[in-house]
């Protein structure tokens, strides 16, 4: 079981780098998606980069206007848990690595 109180990863961010990602997949600007969700440019942008949260009606129509599974949205977020395993993972060898001492034949 995961112990959430030790990841801490930023949604915001990781959802926001995905919607520019698939924005900029399909050559479209940043003012055409805050025209087509009524909103501006500028609070558009701060969705992208994660310092605002965006509203979950807003990313359920860029899901159908992108042609994309809502989902797809929040895979980064799922793959964190992957990443500190394996950070553990390289510590613990460096760690053994350097306790370990050095043997000449």
């Amino acid at each position: 079981m995961m112990d959430y109180d030790l990841i801490n990863i930023n949604v915001n961010e990781l959802v926001g780098k995905r919607i520019q990602k698939k924005r900029k997949e399909l050559g479209y600007t940043g003012v055409h998606i805050a025209d087509k969700l009524g909103i501006s440019q500028q609070q558009f942008s701060r969705y992208e980069r994660g310092l605002n949260k965006i509203d979950l009606s807003y990313l359920v129509i860029l899901a159908i206007y992108l042609k994309t599974p809502i989902y797809w949205f929040f895979e980064d977020c799922f793959h964190i848990e992957e990443e500190i395993e394996d950070r553990h993972a390289s510590k613990c060898i460096y760690f053994t690595a350097e306790s370990t001492p050095d043997i000449i034949f």
